[in-house]
């Protein structure tokens, strides 16, 4: 029998909360530098996916959190064709053709082998919510829709920081039976 793993403690949430904002804060100062913007703002993602699935509940987080995790920072390792001067990858949009609803596509189709099903479920969810914060890099976007249109969309910003405030909030309201630091609060009778 598989042992459940525990709810994020507060101390945990606290945690993630922060480091995503003093990432996010600092990839915004950074803009599009090697370093130390690559490193910040793939911290970003990583806490931002984080997040997200912990929100999502304790079965999501049991089943999809790894795969998740791992494909919401794997997806960038498509800009090394570029830094070796490969241009076709890109050519005619703001971002790499696999930053698009495609790639989502093509990892869901793979989930309908029974075998993997939920590791690839895992693997799109990583991705969208990937997707979902470049969205709202400032002075960039995403073509979503390529190859059928090579339109770049985005959000503001600040829509990106509502949203996971939302998040952490929902988060705050799982780990409403925990203190802070992991201590279990007796239920009432």
């Amino acid at each position: 029998m598989r042992r459940a793993r525990p709810r994020p403690t507060l101390w945990a949430l606290t945690l993630a909360a922060v480091g995503l904002a003093a990432a996010d804060w600092g990839s915004q100062l950074a803009g599009s530098s090697f370093f130390p913007g690559g490193p910040l703002d793939e911290s970003a993602h990583l806490l931002t996916t984080l997040l997200v699935v912990w929100a999502l509940g304790r079965t999501a987080s049991e089943r999809l959190i790894v795969p998740a995790l791992i494909a919401s920072v794997a997806i960038d390792l498509d800009h090394v064709p570029g830094y070796l001067g490969v241009g076709w990858i890109t050519a005619g949009t703001p971002r790499l053709y696999t930053h698009s609803l495609l790639m989502i596509v093509v990892v869901l189709l793979a989930a309908a082998w029974r075998r993997r099903r939920t590791t690839l479920l895992g693997v799109a969810l990583g991705l969208r919510i990937h997707f979902w914060r470049d969205l709202a890099e400032p002075a960039s976007g995403v073509s979503l829709l390529w190859p059928i249109s090579r339109h770049s969309f985005s959000f503001a910003h600040k829509g990106y920081l509502g949203m996971m405030l939302a998040v952490v909030v929902i988060d705050v309201w799982r780990c409403r039976s925990r203190w802070p630091f992991g201590a279990v609060v007796p239920e009432a009778e």
